[in-house]
């Protein structure tokens, strides 16, 4: 119960769960496997240290985490917050008040998912937990002698990083900046000038009116999730969440790079699409060519 490679193990199968249970129409229930797992990989450093770090001071719980037989009754550990507060004397960066703080708001958001009838995980736009949880995972996976994505799904990873710096004021006041002085650039255009500059977009393209010059531009979209495949009827089918990451006006030329810049000029997006590729299509002519060996007859 109180072993460091235990919960090391329960964390890194958490994670896992988190990749595997994805569904577009329910991406929070990977997102509460992150937060589970997250709880175990917070003691891990304390169990390493030692199991006692991690008993309460209730009851017989610490002679329990030092190996002592204590019958039928239960052990108990202590409190995320109090966790939080020892881990701050043994990795580096966390007595910094802001990791505390995260720290505690991760922990609240999982516990009222649990525990109320609100949705947190729903509710609470990803870019305002997820990257700090990234950082913290990544601070605890080095302590450990391991990397991040010995720990996380490569998918959470991009997500996280493509989301940082979202509410990063001086992000959004460059971008604030640029706005105006393609906004500018737009005004002094001729009518024709503005005709000639304009891109018409077939109707499966993504688009979104411009903050500068209020012309249709270009969104650019990155994957940052995806499902596993899976056979329904004659069909692959699977779901991806994308986001925007860019965009591109061909009028006044204003181009945005970067979830954060598309979150600043109010252009961020997250979408659901689900794809299906038709089984005998994908696979009917697949290698057939390559093959020079014997021929054999249908027995």
């Amino acid at each position: 119960m109180w072993r460091d490679a235990d919960f090391i193990a329960k964390a890194k199968l958490y994670f896992g769960r988190a990749e595997d249970s994805y569904d577009a129409d329910d991406i929070d229930q990977g997102y509460l496997w992150l937060l589970l797992g997250f709880e175990f990989m917070l003691r891990a450093p304390l169990a390493r240290v030692s199991p006692v770090l991690l008993a309460s001071h209730e009851g017989n719980s610490a002679l329990s985490a030092a190996g002592v037989d204590i019958g039928s009754e239960s052990p108990r550990s202590i409190a995320t917050t109090l966790a939080a507060r020892r881990l701050a004397l043994i990795v580096d960066g966390f007595r910094i008040d802001q990791v505390q703080k995260d720290i505690a708001f991760l922990a609240n958001i999982r516990n009222e998912e649990l525990h109320s009838g609100s949705s947190p995980l729903r509710n609470i736009p990803a870019h305002k937990w997820l990257p700090k949880f990234l950082q913290i995972v990544d601070s605890l996976a080095k302590h450990l002698g391991e990397e991040v994505t010995d720990y996380l799904p490569e998918q959470v990873i991009e997500q996280a990083r493509h989301l940082q710096n979202v509410e990063d004021s001086a992000v959004r006041a460059e971008v604030t900046k640029l706005i105006a002085r393609h906004k500018q650039f737009a005004a002094n255009l001729r009518d024709e000038e503005v005709h000639n500059r304009k891109k018409e977009y077939p109707r499966w393209v993504k688009t979104a009116d411009c903050p500068a010059c209020e012309v249709p531009g270009l969104l650019t979209f990155s994957t940052v999730q995806k499902s596993k495949e899976r056979v329904e009827d004659d069909a692959i089918v699977y779901e991806e969440r994308q986001i925007t990451t860019g965009f591109d006006c061909s009028v006044c030329g204003l181009q945005l790079e970067s979830a954060a810049r598309m979150h600043a000029a109010d252009l961020y997006q997250e979408i659901d699409e689900t794809y299906t590729e038709d089984l005998y299509e994908k696979y009917a002519d697949s290698g057939t060519h390559e093959y020079d060996g014997p021929d054999y007859d249908d027995e």
